[in-house]
């Protein structure tokens, strides 16, 4: 038996545009954000949905609701879903975090695998309760389709985990906000369907 589990990202807020990291903060999506959730909703409007998963943070959770109102769905938060804890860089531009920390920010940028954040979450730390919440996930919705709503890093390690290569990987991915992408389970092994489908947005 399958299961469907769609991986989304949410739509674009202010710092996502502007070059700022949010890491835990609860900014809100931006106009174009919303009208990207808009578009995503109505793309999935037709699928059969068995639940929906988000991230605890608001911006996630906006996009989440607007994805699960077709369908008659109230967004379940996984708290293992949160983006990553950046600590010291959290709510930064990114010029400012390569001024102050130039060595760890260019090992982030060439291979995340071993780097922790200052005063923040490891990418190991974020792989693990990723890899928690997916398995989670799967167990609770046999045969089902699934909808994850969360952040790019998210998708990113567990794309890597389905993929069975580590992190080194993670700077070769694309995960724009309000894309969608598709793993398919059955039989114990998982197959990377989609990955950062957006052309809801194209029109």
């Amino acid at each position: 038996m399958a299961t469907s589990v769609v991986l989304v990202r949410h739509g674009q807020t202010r710092s996502n545009a502007t070059g700022f990291v949010m890491g835990w903060s609860e900014e809100d999506l931006d106009e174009t954000g919303y009208m990207q959730a808009r578009r995503l909703a109505s793309r999935m409007a037709g699928l059969q949905v068995s639940s929906i998963y988000s991230s605890p943070l608001r911006r996630t959770l906006a996009t989440a609701s607007i994805i699960a109102e077709p369908h008659g769905l109230e967004p379940i938060v996984l708290e293992d879903l949160i983006e990553n804890n950046l600590g010291d860089w959290q709510g930064l531009h990114e010029d400012d975090i390569w001024r102050g920390w130039p060595e760890i920010r260019k090992q982030s940028m060439i291979d995340p695998s071993d780097v922790t954040m200052p005063n923040g979450e490891s990418f190991r730390q974020v792989t693990e309760r990723a890899v928690r919440a997916f398995d989670m996930v799967l167990s609770s919705n046999e045969g089902g389709q699934p909808v994850i709503v969360t952040h790019d890093v998210i998708v990113r390690v567990l794309v890597a985990h389905v993929l069975g290569v580590t992190n080194s990987i993670y700077r070769r991915l694309m995960i724009n906000n309000a894309s969608l992408s598709v793993i398919r389970v059955a039989d114990g092994e998982s197959t990377l369907v989609t990955l950062n489908d957006v052309s809801h947005l194209e029109g």
